[in-house]
Parts: structure tokens; C-alpha cells; sequence
């Protein structure tokens, strides 16, 4: 059976559960397994555009109670997640991202010795509960000698991170505290072995995205297929085959309606959560979303599970402007219900938003 683009889209936005309320936000973020979120700001809209009512301090809180953390988790990409979810992906993602940063790390000098330098000193600097943001850490580098600069710091957070001995975790005034992971969210379970671990990966996907393709799946997690289609075996008739290649879970969720019009972040899994975006954005405009193909996604306009256009934030002193630059003419009613986005958005951030269509 061929699934049509229109229906891929409305179960999509149904796994998404992007407007879909009676979520809060960490509950938002274990149904997802994992969010994109190399960009804080725009990763508290993610969760927050699928929690509505939620307020940027309501998601800042969940980080802030240890509820949620950021790191690497996989693709090394920072993610928005879970404690338990970051242990639960990186007992399959870490050797693969280790392998793959291997070679900029030699060529910055970071061997086994100052690796370990590196791991006591943030031991030293962050036992106790305490929590830095990255220039105070780096400032206790320098102190026991270890010089940051050149990218050189950023990976030795990055594979203590892949140890699970750090994640980001409270937020600051700019970005959020580096804390040992242990210590500010202890584990809650023992570790599954691999085959659980693959299955819960494959459902977490799907629950959050599908329906999707086993390449859509590896694409996500930067897994080999063999071990998507491992976690498909193990899942069984958790797992619903829809023809095409598709899989979903066999208990998803139905489609709902939701709000036409929506604000989506940067980066945001509506689109990044898949290899093949086609669906959801015509191939067209993909270098308008991500110009240059560089690796930056801007936030997107959404009408009708559609990406219609781009959207930004500039924030004055009284007040915030959201400008949509859209791809083509938009007819009154999508006007109309990105408008009704963006003061979605403006409760969101507890400011009032002036938008304009150009």
C-alpha cells in the first residue's frame, strides 16, 4: 500500500505531538527519546511548541530540577533528554562517536594522558554539585594546566561526555552548567542489554516520529541498518509495517486536530527526525531552510504540516518581532494561522510578539 504525502504528513504531525496538549515538558522530551538541541534557545521551543501552555521557564525548570539534560547523545550533535535516555543511547552511539572524532583529537593533541588530566580536573572543579558553564571550566583547565583553546576543550568535554561522566544541566544567564552526570541525576535502572536497548531506541523513534523507514531510523541515531533491523526483530508486533518501507508502532497515536499554522524551531525534528524530508518539505526550497547546505536549519513556518517558509526573532526592549519570510504568496487563512502561532509563541516567552508576513 502507498502511503500518500498528505497522509504521511498528518501521522507524522500526530507522532510529532506538536500542539497536542496534556504533555508536560519533560514528559514531552521522553516521548520524543531525544530532541535536537545544539542551540538551547531554540531547543526549549521544541519542547515547548509540544507542550502547550508551557513557558520557557516551565522548560528552563525541567533542566533546571535535573529532569532533563543536554549532551552528545548521538551524530555528535547535542540533544535535549532524558538522564536515563542519554545512558540508554550512548551504551550504543559512544564507541561509534569516539571513533569518528578520533582524528581531530589527535590532531589537537588530546591523547590518553591529557584525557585523564582532563577528567580530573572536572571532577575537581564539579564535585559537590556544583555546575559551570563552559569559561569557568575552561578557567580550571588553565589552572591545572591544560590549555582549552583551538577547540581543544570542546573535546575534551565532548568525550568525557561520551563517558557519561558529564552533561549540560542547569540553565545560566547565557547557555546552561556542566555537571557530572552521576552526581546531579543518578541512574534510576540498571542498563538493559543490547538487544532492550536497541528495541527501546527503535521505539522511542518511531513513537516520536513515525512513520519512518529503518534509513530514517539510522539516519537519526547514526546507528548501522543491522542493528535497526536487530531492534525491528526484537520489537515484534510492537512494530506495524505500513508498506513502502514504513514502520510506526502498532498502538501510535491517531491524528488529531491540531492548530493549522505553526512557528517551528531551528533544527527542530519535524524535519531533522528523518533522512527522507520530502513530505513535509518540498526539495525545492530545502536550501532556504538550510542555506548553503551547512549544516544550520532555520526556524520553520509550518501550514497544514507543510513547511511554507522561514521564520526569526528580534527582540526589542518592550517587545519581540517575528518576521516569516515565506516561500510563495500565502492565501489570508495562512496568514491568519501563523499569526495565531506566533502568539502561541508570545505566551511561550511571556512577551508580546509583533509578526509580520513579508
Amino acid at each position: 500500500m502507498t502511503t500518500s504525502p498528505a497522509r504521511l504528513r498528518s501521522a507524522r504531525f500526530a507522532a510529532q505531538g506538536i500542539a497536542a496538549p496534556g504533555l508536560r515538558p519533560t514528559e514531552v522530551v521522553e516521548r520524543m527519546l531525544g530532541v535536537q538541541g545544539q542551540d538551547l534557545g531554540q531547543v526549549l521551543w521544541a519542547i515547548g511548541v509540544r507542550a502547550p501552555g508551557s513557558t520557557r521557564d516551565d522548560v528552563r525548570g525541567a533542566f533546571d530540577r535535573g529532569e532533563l539534560v543536554r549532551s552528545w547523545s548521538m551524530r555528535g550533535t547535542l540533544h535535549a533528554l532524558r538522564p536515563d535516555d542519554l545512558r540508554l543511547l550512548l551504551s550504543l552511539t559512544a564507541e561509534r562517536t569516539l571513533r569518528t572524532i578520533a582524528r581531530r583529537a589527535a590532531e589537537l593533541g588530546i591523547d590518553d594522558a591529557l584525557l585523564g588530566r582532563a577528567r580530573e580536573a572536572t571532577i575537581a572543579a564539579l564535585e559537590g554539585g556544583r555546575a559551570l558553564v563552559r569559561d569557568d571550566l575552561f578557567a580550571a583547565y588553565r589552572a591545572a594546566g591544560i590549555d582549552p583553546a583551538g577547540g581543544r576543550g570542546y573535546h575534551l568535554v565532548l568525550q568525557l561526555a561520551q563517558e557519561r561522566l558529564v552533561a549540560w544541566g542547569p540553565t545560566a544567564r547565557v547557555g546552561q552548567g556542566l555537571v557530572l552526570l552521576d552526581e546531579w541525576a543518578p541512574a534510576t535502572a540498571e542498563p538493559p542489554d543490547r538487544d532492550e536497548a536497541l528495541r527501546r531506541v527503535l521505539l522511542g523513534y518511531l513513537r516520536g516520529r513515525g512513520p519512518a523507514t529503518e534509513a530514517d531510523a539510522a539516519s537519526w541515531t547514526k546507528l548501522p541498518l543491522s542493528d535497526l533491523r536487530r531492534a525491528r526483530a526484537v520489537a515484534g508486533d510492537a512494530v506495524e509495517d505500513l508498506g513502502d518501507g514504513l514502520l510506526a508502532l502498532a498502538d501510535r497515536p491517531t491524528a488529531a486536530r491540531v492548530p493549522t499554522g505553526h512557528l517551528l524551531p531551528g533544527f527542530d525534528e519535524y524535519l531533522l527526525g528523518y533522512a527522507d524530508r520530502s513530505a513535509q518539505l518540498d526539495p525545492a526550497h530545502a536550501d532556504r531552510v538550510s542555506p548553503g547546505a551547512n549544516g544550520v536549519f532555520l526556524p520553520m513556518a509550518v501550514v497544514r504540516g507543510r513547511v511554507v517558509g522561514t521564520w526569526k526573532r528580534t527582540e526589542r526592549r518592550a517587545e519581540h518581532l517575528v518576521t516569516v519570510a515565506p516561500f510563495g504568496t500565502l492565501d489570508a487563512s495562512s496568514v491568519r494561522a501563523l499569526e495565531a502561532a506566533a502568539a502561541r509563541y508570545a505566551a511561550f516567552l511571556g512577551a508580546p510578539v509583533v509578526t509580520t508576513v513579508v
